[in-house]
């Protein structure tokens, strides 16, 4: 790129960042005036012209800047009865934009920056700042080692063709800095033509000597002197052959594959693209959708963002975290055939809970020498409620395997509970007997005995009366469970048939 195109991108840089700071000025210098109007003994006439020029709004056609410049010059041409009502704003407000001219003269601005460039990281993928945001570490380039290693199963920088480029800085003060020597010059930043080349700020400088302490300068924020850990930093030992030797690694996110990662979760996540608004409509696209499940967001910075690094910013200081936890076991209920009977300490372990809590009150109930009043007897048939619901559970998984109709012919289990947990078996014998039998009573008793046995206790005396307890509870919620799963096997049935 030829130097007087470069020198029209650094122009139109100062002329960029000065414009908001001017309006800003003009901004509070007009609220000033306005103020100091309304409250002066002008005539209402004049403070009318006065509001109306604060308030009129911008034409399209005119800049921000313009539009305020317009009306601080006609609002100081006001005809005022007190000449100088304005003139100490008007002086502040001079003093401000000359302060501010100088602040941008190209040759003042370019030694601040430079003398500050070494707190400016340019060029970089991996940035410190995303293991915790105060940490000083060195930042690095990955691309600095060649990009051309095969790849393998582990993602990393290789895996992408173009990697975004971040750049940091130690504080925000320095923001413009960056901005500055990352201007795209013809697809190559400023910053590194300027390292190569500096006769671009020939116009700029005093002499050659500060063009070339600039170059050297502006070279820190390209090359750290040092590269360094931190106190902040994570840090990994690392076995060598010898068992005393080892290398000391930190480990660094890296900014410029989040990034990718981040833009393409959020284009695939995007309502508006041609794919997901055909999916949406479920109508037919030839596209492949893409989607990422179950993804989190850990967060660099809560605020500030941009502080940690420039891309860090662009994420709203989000870094997206694909899942990477094991597959979830998924247990697969078998018919009981090697069990004697379900209620078993199999069936107590899955009940644990609400069989120690009814243990728990029986025990207090003897312990105070309670009465069992109604609040207590309630809390009693809520404690076998879920107990039951356990049970309930856990017959429904084994009545629900159709796959295994029949089972209980190998079973081992007493003949009525084959008779509540294959309702379906394919026997005429066995359909007939279940008819006709009144095997649920037997359930019932299984039911109250295995209760008993489970919240065996030395200082409680179980027997036959509370045996007859769990059984007069337990009656009614099976007479329900078994009347719910014969009209939803009558349904299913049904629906086959259809």
């Amino acid at each position: 790129m030829e130097n007087q195109q470069v020198i029209g991108l650094i122009e139109a840089f100062f002329q960029r960042k000065k414009e908001p700071v001017l309006e800003k000025t003009l901004k509070e210098a007009l609220k000033m005036c306005g103020e100091k109007i309304a409250k002066s003994s002008e005539s209402q006439e004049l403070k009318d012209q006065a509001k109306a020029l604060l308030d009129s709004i911008k034409p399209k056609e005119q800049s921000a800047l313009e539009h305020q410049q317009q009306k601080y010059t006609q609002l100081l041409g006001l005809n005022y009865q007190n000449p100088v009502l304005l003139s100490d704003v008007k002086s502040d407000t001079t003093r401000s934009i000359m302060a501010l001219d100088e602040k941008f003269t190209p040759n003042q601005w370019l030694v601040d920056a430079a003398n500050k460039a070494s707190g400016v990281v340019l060029d970089v993928t991996h940035i410190a700042k995303l293991t915790h945001s105060s940490a000083k570490a060195s930042n690095f380039n990955a691309l600095a080692f060649g990009v051309q290693q095969p790849q393998t199963l582990l993602v990393s920088t290789n895996a992408v063709e173009k990697l975004p480029i971040d750049f940091a800085y130690s504080t925000a003060e320095y923001a413009p800095i960056a901005e500055f020597l990352q201007l795209d010059c013809a697809g190559e930043i400023l910053g590194k033509i300027l390292c190569d080349d500096p006769s671009a700020l020939r116009p700029y400088a005093q002499d050659n000597t500060q063009l070339q302490l600039w170059k050297e300068q502006f070279s820190l924020a390209f090359n750290e002197k040092t590269k360094s850990s931190h106190i902040l930093a994570k840090q990994v030992y690392f076995p060598l052959t010898l068992a005393t030797d080892y290398h000391l690694l930190t480990p660094l996110v890296s900014s410029s594959l989040a990034q990718v990662i981040y833009n393409r979760i959020w284009e695939a996540r995007r309502k508006d693209t041609p794919v997901n608004k055909t999916r949406a409509e479920k109508t037919f696209s030839s596209e492949t959708v893409s989607s990422f499940h179950r993804t989190a967001v850990l967060k660099a910075t809560q605020t500030n963002h941009q502080n940690v690094s420039n891309l860090n910013g662009k994420r709203s200081g989000q870094l997206i975290l694909l899942p990477a936890i094991p597959p979830q076991w998924q247990t697969q209920t078998k018919p009981p055939i090697h069990l004697k009977t379900l209620f078993n300490k199999q069936l107590a372990a899955q009940a644990r809970e609400p069989l120690t809590e009814l243990k728990n009150l029986l025990l207090a109930i003897k312990a105070n020498k309670l009465s069992v009043n109604l609040q207590r007897k309630q809390l009693i048939r809520n404690h076998i409620t879920d107990i039951t619901d356990v049970l309930f559970d856990y017959a429904a998984q084994i009545q629900g395997l159709k796959q295994h109709i029949g089972w209980s012919q190998e079973s081992q289990l007493p003949i009525h509970q084959q008779y509540w947990l294959d309702p379906l078996r394919p026997d005429e014998e066995f359909q007939t007997a279940k008819a006709t039998l009144d095997w649920s009573s037997d359930v019932v008793i299984d039911f109250s005995k295995w209760i008993n046995r489970q919240i065996k206790h030395k200082q409680l005396t179980l027997g036959t009366a509370h045996e007859k307890q769990w059984q007069k509870l337990f009656t009614p919620l099976l007479r329900e469970f078994n009347a719910l799963a014969e009209a939803d096997s009558e349904t299913r049935t049904m629906g086959e048939e259809v």
